[in-house]
């Protein structure tokens, strides 16, 4: 899987790359460096400094490597979406929940003309030096979603004092705008060409967003069995030829099984084919929960699953079968409020005893469980055995 692994890594890198360089067009002048890893260490003091300085360091350090200067305004972005989930509806539990977080001391002034909120003891930027650049964005985020969940309006505040900045009590101020809310007007304003630009990217953002989502449903229709869920036999044989090469590496057995259920065809023109759909489903979901997280299995015909066992020798498939299909036979399929108990054969197959390649293995399966299901139903056979 290390290729899929490299792929979700590149799709982030460049997802990253094309964030960190919509938000730099969003910057009025450039922005000052804030505090390094020293002086954040350095300024950790008293009880709990570990926990504020990793705060810190992740904040102001870890995030800014990912997304450069433009990191405060994602934090603040994600603080006020994070804010809708503490479900604060007052400003006083708003300061309680600040206080009992050791985030600091609130004041909140909220008329019809401005917000004006001042904090105290910012668990963020309290003690740090002076960078002149506000550092407060987590706070801020945190203050302006639950303002706006209190008085029903777009909050949007902006740092005017900032112990980063040089005060001692980091100040957030808005003020009422038309229509819009409680609002910062001096900033977060882009000119006309900044406003196009950004809007033209949005537009692509959108449609690489539908590209990536009809690659992945290609991918799922690719991949997967559109009735059951199950995968296809195509994507199964990939995994499959990892474990055998992985099996002959280690001097290890992988165990192929096909089951086939009996009288289905006769339950299908009973019920009607809609009905035998949903037996199916119901099946294969009971079939999934009785494997390990490693057994591969798919749908391999009409009422046909080919099953893929790692780690499984003849006698640990005996006594999984065993099991599987007892449950499976326990498990009765409703439909129309009618409930059908079904069997089914198994024929086993071995590697390496039995065969090398995977369509070896899945035909001598195959034709095992045909020879069980013409002596029985419900057997299982493994391939070789002189009881077939």
């Amino acid at each position: 899987m290390a290729y899929r692994v490299e792929e979700e890594l590149s799709v982030a890198a460049v997802f990253s790359r094309a964030l960190r360089n919509l938000l730099a067009l969003t910057q009025d002048e450039e922005q000052l460096g804030g505090p390094t890893a020293e002086q954040i260490t350095a300024a950790a003091n008293g009880d709990g400094a570990g926990a504020v300085a990793l705060f810190r360091l992740m904040q102001l350090c870890v995030l800014p490597e990912v997304f450069g200067t433009c990191s405060g305004a994602v934090l603040y972005l994600a603080a006020k979406r994070f804010s809708r989930g503490l479900l604060l509806s007052s400003i006083q539990a708003l300061k309680s929940w600040f206080h009992d977080m050791g985030l600091g001391e609130l004041e909140v002034e909220v008329d019809e003309e401005k917000v004006l909120v001042k904090l105290t003891h910012c668990l963020t930027c309290h003690m740090l030096p002076n960078v002149g650049l506000p550092l407060c964005d987590f706070e801020r985020g945190i203050i302006d979603g639950v303002l706006e969940a209190v008085t029903g309006s777009e909050v949007l505040t902006k740092e005017t004092l900032c112990w980063g900045l040089g005060d001692t009590v980091c100040q957030f101020e808005a003020y009422v705008s038309d229509g819009a809310g409680y609002v910062y007007p001096e900033q977060g304003q882009h000119s006309e060409m900044q406003q196009r630009l950004l809007t033209s990217l949005a537009d692509q953002a959108e449609l690489a967003v539908d590209n990536l989502r009809l690659v992945r449903e290609r991918r799922g229709l690719e991949t997967r069995d559109q009735l059951t869920g199950l995968y296809n036999f195509r994507h199964l044989r990939e995994h499959a030829v990892l474990e055998l090469a992985r099996a002959a590496r280690y001097a290890r057995h992988v165990t192929f099984v096909m089951i086939d259920l009996d009288d289905f065809a006769e339950v299908n023109a009973a019920a009607g084919r809609d009905a035998g759909d949903q037996i199916l489903r119901q099946w294969a979901d009971t079939l999934r929960s009785q494997l390990r997280v490693c057994d591969l299995v798919c749908r391999y015909g009409a009422d046909e699953f080919l099953l893929v066992l790692p780690e499984t020798a003849e006698s640990q498939a005996d006594v999984a079968l065993q099991r599987v299909l007892a449950a499976m036979q326990d498990c009765a399929c409703e439909v129309g409020g009618k409930a059908y108990t079904l069997t089914a054969a198994a024929g086993v197959a071995v590697f390496a005893q039995d065969g090398q390649k995977v369509e070896e293995l899945v035909a001598k399966a195959a034709t095992t469980m045909y020879a069980v299901k013409a002596g029985r139903k419900g057997g299982i056979g493994f391939y070789g055995s002189s009881s077939l």
